[in-house]
């Protein structure tokens, strides 16, 4: 089997997550933050298992989640 592999950046709040979902200190090693990517990859990536029908929907804000993020940001600076 061929493996490619694949370089993403992440932004800052989002390491602050993905620390959170897995329990890592904040300043965990780059190896370390990347196995959480991977796992979150391959736990969640092939939940569709069938095509859904595209349904035009109206794209909102999820307003509690951009207030949460604001909120961890500010206390990060």
């Amino acid at each position: 089997m061929n493996y490619e592999s694949r370089r993403i950046t992440i932004s800052y709040l989002a390491v602050i997550e993905l620390c959170k979902i897995f329990e890592l200190p904040q300043d965990a090693p780059t190896q370390a933050l990347s196995a959480g990517v991977e796992k979150l990859i391959f736990q969640h990536g092939n939940l569709q298992t069938s095509p859904k029908p595209s349904t035009p929907q109206s794209t909102q804000p999820n307003k509690s989640a951009l207030s949460a993020m604001v909120t961890n940001f500010k206390g990060a600076a």
